[in-house]
């Protein structure tokens, strides 16, 4: 059961009050103890100085008649219960409120002790003395019943005023807490209504300044939610509309990766069936010869018995070439399908040459290798790195035959720095002019012909090298040096974490 806010405040406001007034209480009770005591040791030197000064003379003259009157004189002060006079050697000679002289109790310091207030008398000694020579002692019993009844008519009265007090004061907070709850139940229904959209909903709360603060905060809360959410809505409609565009727009992106790398892959067979011309050219150009040059010397009866067996080895030779050559090409496309794992980036390269090698040759392009001292280690596939190699050298291949540059170079050196590995691939093609060097990596960009080139392939080079490898791969235009020539040419930078 869930108790109210208007209730808590008034218990937790009247036991506040209670214990303040119990605080008072405990400290009147000590501020009367302190006055009682200081007035009962000032009344008890005023008795001892009268008593001392009475007695003096009817002890020195052994009068027990004056003594004993003195004793009923003084017992008719109302704070004194008994009075019992000794000799100075302790011997009873008249008593007042005592059972002659029976034993007396032993005295005490303090009239408020825990003793003399559980007996309700403080027991007391006056000394008798004449030029310091003792002539006995009064023993007296002092009341302490004022005090206790003080103390209690003292909490009566201060309880019934607590009393009066709360009652009072509880009846003040019932008030002003219902008419606080009664603000607050407004406003709980208003921040009802508006959470269940109702956000046009106001508050009248009253004149008073706090309470006019508070529902003026409030209705501005609210025309601000009113408002906020009002432009929510056309947020999201216009969310909801920049999302279904984003959704299309990478619909569209994938369908374009698929044929991106469908076309990349297209161009990949074309290279290395381009390749694979290169490469067969000269071995099927030498068994042609070989074999019409066999022919013609039958023909003319000018063949040797020996001819037959030479000719059939250098054919034999050629072909295991050429059967070699189509394995390289069936495991380089083969293993694209393998999975990553470390290998030796030079052989990598190695990979990269076996294919490209006889073009660049029959093109008369020189490719000078700088390799690294350091083994050059990187996890990934190999023959995604071979391809970018493939493709790399062969935009410089195109490029060095577009321009007929006459001294075709290609130079490629493998570094280690801290740690990553840069491969660099610079031609003397002339470099790559300044509008459109930012643009090479971009999909479908090329300078080329559209017979000549699709302009994916540095683009998936660039894809390859950032998502498989983690690393970068960057241009600029940089002048190379051969053999004491300086040339101007593109630089490729393909640089690879450790």
């Amino acid at each position: 059961m869930r108790v109210s806010l208007a209730w808590k405040w008034v218990v937790a406001s009247l036991l506040i009050e209670s214990l303040m007034l119990t605080l008072m209480v405990m400290k009147n009770v000590d501020q009367l103890k302190i006055n009682l005591s200081t007035q009962t040791n000032i009344r008890l030197d005023e008795q001892k100085i009268l008593l001392k000064s009475a007695l003096v003379a009817p002890l020195v003259q052994m009068d027990y008649a004056t003594i004993h009157a003195i004793l009923n004189e003084t017992k008719n002060i109302q704070t004194v219960d008994y009075l019992v006079v000794v000799d100075n050697q302790n011997n009873c000679i008249s008593s007042v409120g005592w059972n002659g002289c029976s034993k007396l109790p032993p005295t005490e310091v303090d009239p408020f002790s825990e003793k003399s207030l559980k007996d309700q008398r403080f027991d007391t000694n006056i000394p008798i003395t004449l030029f310091s020579q003792s002539l006995g002692k009064v023993y007296l019993g002092l009341s302490t019943k004022y005090y206790v009844q003080a103390k209690k008519e003292m909490i009566t009265r201060s309880i019934v005023i607590a009393l009066i007090e709360l009652i009072l004061s509880a009846i003040l907070l019932i008030a002003i807490s219902k008419w606080i709850i009664k603000n607050l139940v407004k406003l709980t229904q208003s921040a009802d209504a508006i959470a269940h959209g109702d956000y046009a909903q106001r508050i009248n709360l009253g004149d008073s300044k706090e309470i006019f603060e508070l529902q003026e905060s409030f209705n501005l809360m609210a025309k601000n939610i009113e408002k906020n959410i009002i432009d929510l809505k056309y947020l999201n409609k216009k969310e909801k509309k920049l999302f279904n565009e984003l959704k299309s727009q990478i619909e569209k992106n994938q369908e374009q990766d698929i044929m991106i790398k469908h076309q990349s892959r297209m161009v990949i067979i074309g290279e290395m069936l381009n390749n694979i011309a290169h490469q067969w050219r000269q071995p099927l150009s030498a068994i042609t010869v070989q074999m019409s040059s066999l022919k013609l010397r039958k023909e003319l009866n000018l063949l040797e018995e020996n001819e037959i067996e030479n000719t059939s080895d250098s054919i034999m030779k050629y072909a295991n070439y050429l059967s070699k050559t189509i394995d390289d090409f069936r495991d380089y496309a083969k293993d694209y399908s393998v999975k990553k794992k470390y290998f030796n980036i030079e052989t990598s390269f190695t990979k990269a040459l076996d294919i490209v090698s006889a073009s660049l040759e029959n093109n008369f392009i020189t490719l000078n290798i700088v390799p690294c001292e350091d083994e050059l280690v990187v996890d990934g596939v190999i023959n995604e790195l071979s391809q970018i190699f493939i493709n790399i050298l062969n935009n410089s291949k195109d490029i060095l035959i577009e321009n007929k540059v006459k001294e075709k170079i290609i130079e490629v050196k493998f570094l280690k720095e801290d740690n990553q590995i840069i491969i660099t691939i610079h031609d003397n093609a002339g470099g790559i002019q300044d509008n459109i060097i930012d643009k090479i990596f971009d999909p479908y960009f090329t300078t080329k012909h559209k017979s000549q080139g699709t302009g994916i392939g540095l683009y998936m080079s660039a894809k390859i090298i950032h998502e498989h490898f983690a690393g970068k791969i960057l241009v600029k235009n940089e002048n190379i040096e051969f053999e004491k020539t300086t040339y101007k040419g593109a630089k490729f930078f393909i640089i690879l974490p450790i």
